[in-house]
């Protein structure tokens, strides 16, 4: 017997790829029945998605960065979200409470959880818009034809690792810089001149502090490589394949906020190898009690990274303890079937269970 019937739209959109796996997932295992409604890739914004439970229930999943459904401040985005946005369930990747204050009509608001970049086990080729859709995707998932093409999806499976402590507790922090000019005001501007300042000054201290013991630099963008080459990590590292080895190799990953102070896909994908994170302050909330000095160490300065670097380095119980959470934590939060069964026994429960 079917837990529930769920009919959800279906755009082809790295943000939602992992929802479409837990749905995907679930089906596969007889959990619910799922059928799928392909709409096209113009629909705006691009990273929600609207599905049905039971022919009665309305429930969307977003996980745009930060709030950011319309140009403008927050207090815009939140005037749009409370006047515009017509659901019965709301599950929001970057949730604050105050989106629960300003729930529109009787709408449930609920944080979604970790977002990361993975690829569907799923045969999906019959949805793709074009032909030249159809050739790229059969490209990427054949697995002959990925054989001798470079390889660009990974799967569930190519994420997850154990709380094991490497025999070298190095450090990782790969990140990107922000071009000013690209920004669209004067104060996005400044932004990304200040985000880039930090992840510089991270990078450069940890070198100093771990010498061999740290791997990091800029991915290799045209910024980057105009402004200061020198950092620029090798590809061996910074391509998908070469990052998601490198997690699994470093006992500590590091990670900033981003541009809409969302919080990143590494994050995500730092949970589900297992590993000890040292992160920006989080500015968003998670399901299941995620936790600064549980699940990660905070730093807002880098004297204070080094400082929780250090402290996770030197005492190896600590160390232990936080991946063995992460890991805890990835199983039942972020796992992509896992996270959707805990907003089916939201709907199901009329909003009395929170993942």
């Amino acid at each position: 017997m079917k837990l529930i019937d769920c009919e959800i739209e279906y755009l082809p959109t790295f943000h939602l790829m992992q929802i479409y796996s837990g749905f995907f997932e679930l089906e596969r295992k007889g959990v619910i029945s799922l059928s799928l409604k392909p709409i096209k890739k113009t629909i705006d914004p691009p990273s929600i998605v609207t599905a049905i439970f039971d022919r009665k229930h309305k429930v969307m999943y977003d996980t745009l960065d930060g709030l950011t459904w319309v140009a403008g401040d927050e207090r815009t985005n939140i005037e749009y979200f409370r006047n515009n946005i017509q659901a019965d369930y709301y599950f929001k990747r970057s949730y604050t409470p105050e989106l629960s204050q300003n729930a529109p009509g009787d709408c449930k608001v609920y944080p979604l959880g970790l977002n990361y970049n993975l690829q569907p086990r799923k045969n999906l080729l019959r949805y793709q818009d074009t032909v030249s859709d159809k050739v790229k995707y059969f490209l990427k998932t054949n697995s002959v034809a990925r054989s001798v093409t470079r390889k660009t999806f990974f799967y569930q499976e190519d994420f997850e690792f154990y709380p094991i402590i490497p025999e070298k507790k190095k450090v990782l922090f790969l990140t990107r810089l922000w071009d000013p000019a690209d920004a669209k005001s004067e104060a996005n501007a400044a932004l990304r001149v200040q985000l880039n300042q930090t992840r510089l000054e991270c990078t450069l201290r940890c070198k100093e502090a771990y010498g061999d013991e740290f791997t990091g630099g800029l991915f290799a963008e045209k910024f980057a490589l105009k402004h200061h080459p020198e950092l620029v990590a090798p590809i061996g590292v910074t391509s998908k394949k070469g990052f998601l080895d490198s997690v699994k190799s470093h006992a500590i990953c590091i990670t900033t906020t981003g541009l809409h102070k969302s919080i990143g896909w590494k994050f995500g994908e730092y949970v589900a190898a297992s590993r000890a994170i040292v992160s920006e302050p989080l500015h968003f909330e998670l399901p299941g009690n995620f936790s600064s000095g549980k699940h990660f160490y905070e730093f807002d300065t880098a004297d204070k990274l080094i400082e929780q670097i250090n402290v996770l380095r030197n005492d190896e119980q600590k160390l232990f303890d936080m991946m063995n959470s992460n890991h805890q934590y990835y199983n039942n939060y972020v796992r992509p079937e896992n996270m959707i069964m805990n907003t089916i026994m939201t709907v199901l429960n009329n909003g009395k269970y929170r993942g």
